[in-house]
């Protein structure tokens, strides 16, 4: 050993853990209350029902409870299906108030939708004031 002593002391120590971890393991665990706890947390063993119940009502509640989720979900899908139409609706009635606005616009004044084009065209074209008083950013300063 190149450790000399404390190289002897580490693999003393290193040995008794290697016995003293199994046996207080298997103090620990051979209790039976520890082992009926342990087996009903993690349900080592799960038992078939009772032998005097009827299986058949049993798989036919379970037939029935399957059907109903089913049911459920094609009412869902219904459902998401026309929420999207009215959407679809929804979103071609402004597509036409917005054609009629902008068409009324152009016959107006057809410098104003020039101006509405993009998002940040009222930093070019922003006015200040109110009831005729309207002044250009670009004038004050």
């Amino acid at each position: 050993m190149v450790l000399g002593r404390a190289g002897m002391r580490l693999e003393g120590q290193k040995f008794v853990l290697y016995l003293m971890v199994p046996i207080t393991a298997s103090i620990a665990f051979n209790e039976p209350s520890v082992q009926k706890a342990s087996a009903d947390y993690f349900q080592f063993m799960k038992y078939p029902s009772n032998p005097k119940t009827n299986l058949k009502d049993e798989f036919d509640a379970l037939k029935k409870q399957r059907e109903e989720e089913i049911e459920w979900e094609k009412r869902m899908i219904e459902k998401r299906v026309k929420g999207r139409e009215e959407y679809k609706n929804q979103l071609k009635q402004l597509k036409q108030l917005n054609a009629e606005r902008s068409v009324d616009v152009d016959g107006a004044n057809g410098s104003e939708t020039s101006q509405r084009k993009s998002w940040f065209g009222w930093v070019r074209g922003w006015k200040w004031g109110s009831n005729g008083n309207e002044k250009d950013i670009s004038d004050v300063s």
